[in-house]
């Protein structure tokens, strides 16, 4: 299976894994038709069994592939007051990330959001924060190459290659998270609405990234 890449990838890079279905394909996909991966980095968040369970997931992968492993865990894994814990982890989490960069020689940190995640994030700036927008190629020293992968995609390639990972109880808790009340409730229903609508996301992904000076493929 072939992915669509936004952007070329760069000649070696590390690759943040969370222990989730995409970071996993990723770090696969990369690891046995790239060779590109000089190591995986993993934030612990230091947030009980599943943060454990995700590091071990993890470990498992990575020894499986051969590829070194970085992981780090976050100084302060309970939020301050008044800050949501959501914020929290995402703001220790790239913290984390620009320390492996710099420890790395600074060598860029592929992620691996998916074209579902910038659907969510274009709901949540059109609709929440009011502007339009989605999720960009960089952020500091991370990039996002894989952003027109759709997770059934990435999930039919995990199934295809045997891979295991784990779910995160937070993308299912819409009660606390707003991102996972967006998974979980609106965009079932706009894409039953719209089925084109990722078309629709794809065309904002591409004019954001002229914007910002980040032509890709």
């Amino acid at each position: 299976m072939s992915f669509k890449l936004t952007h070329p990838l760069p000649e070696h890079c590390l690759v943040a894994v969370s222990g989730g279905v995409d970071s996993l394909s990723a770090l696969h996909w990369l690891s046995r038709t790239q060779g590109r991966v000089v190591k995986a980095v993993h934030v612990n968040h230091g947030s009980g069994a599943f943060a454990n369970s995700a590091q071990d997931q993890t470990e498992s992968a990575c020894a499986a592939l051969s590829i070194p492993l970085d992981v780090h865990h976050v100084d302060n894994p309970a939020p301050k007051e008044g800050e949501s814990l959501e914020n929290h982890w995402r703001e220790e989490r790239y913290r984390k990330l620009d320390e492996a960069f710099h420890l790395s020689g600074e060598l860029p940190i592929v992620l691996a959001h998916t074209l579902d995640d910038c659907l969510e994030e274009y709901i949540m700036c059109t609709m929440v924060r009011g502007f339009s927008g989605t999720i960009p190629y960089k952020h500091g020293a991370c990039i996002r190459p894989f952003r027109m992968w759709k997770r059934m995609d990435i999930e039919a390639y995990a199934r295809a290659h045997n891979l295991s990972w784990v779910e995160d109880p937070a993308n299912g808790d819409h009660s606390k998270f707003k991102r996972a009340k967006i998974r979980r409730l609106v965009v079932p229903r706009i894409r039953n609405l719209n089925p084109g609508v990722y078309s629709i996301v794809e065309r904002i992904i591409q004019e954001q990234d002229v914007r910002d000076g980040n032509r890709g493929l």
